[in-house]
Order: structure tokens, then C-alpha cells, then sequence
């Protein structure tokens, strides 16, 4: 099973729990900038409402850019988080590398599949942030 984090989008947060690219839940939640607040309530509730654990996960992918900068790195961030806690690799994908959910999904696990996975996934910022 796969955790895949999506906090590009100011608005909201989507966390997917894949069991393969063909079985996968997905989670929305409106949070405008309340990712922080939100993320970790949302991946809690999606293991538990699957009758999943933490400890069933193989991998964490997560969509890391671009987006706004603050949503952008709570995703990474949570992402490298877990994975570090967990003993797993994260794979990353940027937004213009797939169209929709089942193609991220399929991506993330493809890149798993072939070992693209790494410790660490870099956040993706497409211009500089604008902290005021």
C-alpha cells in the first residue's frame, strides 16, 4: 500500500491510499490554507477508514510542486517526514508530469516499481516565494 500526498493547491488537500494502480481511495479536504492543521488528521482518517496502518505503507509519493509556497512544503515535508519515520522511500512527481489522479497514482507506483524512489523528495517552487 502507498501514501500519496497533494498539498499543491491552497484550497485543499488530497491524500491517496493505493493498493495498485487500479485500487486507490482518495481523500479531499478543503483547507485553505490550513495544510498544517489539516494534513496529518487527513492521513490518519483515510488509514482508519480503510482499515489501513502506517505500518501496511511501502512507500510515500507526493506531488511537489509547483504551487503555493507555503502548501507546496508541508507536503514535502510531511512526505520526507513519514518516510524517514518509517524506514520507506518517497517518489516525487511536479504537477506538469501527470494529468489526473489515476495517472499520478499509476506514475507514482511505476516509479517505485523501477527503484526511482529516493530518501528525500525536493520541493519544486516555479518562481521565488512571496513572504509578506
Amino acid at each position: 500500500m502507498y501514501l500519496i500526498i497533494n498539498t499543491i493547491d491552497d484550497k485543499q488537500i488530497k491524500v491517496i491510499l493505493a493498493k495498485s494502480k487500479d485500487s486507490f481511495k482518495i481523500k479531499t479536504v478543503k483547507g485553505e490554507r490550513r495544510q498544517s492543521e489539516k494534513l496529518l488528521l487527513t492521513i490518519e482518517k483515510i488509514l482508519k477508514e480503510n482499515g489501513a496502518s502506517l505500518g501496511k505503507i511501502k512507500g510515500i509519493g507526493v506531488v511537489s510542486g509547483p504551487g503555493g509556497f507555503t502548501s507546496v512544503r508541508i507536503g514535502v515535508v510531511v512526505a520526507n517526514s513519514l518516510a524517514y519515520a518509517l524506514g520507506k522511500e518517497v517518489y516525487s512527481l511536479q504537477l506538469s508530469e501527470f494529468k489526473d489522479n489515476n495517472d499520478l497514482v499509476q506514475k507514482i507506483l511505476n516509479g517505485f516499481i523501477n527503484k526511482k524512489s529516493k530518501k528525500i523528495a525536493l520541493p519544486y517552487y516555479d518562481r521565488e516565494p512571496n513572504i509578506g
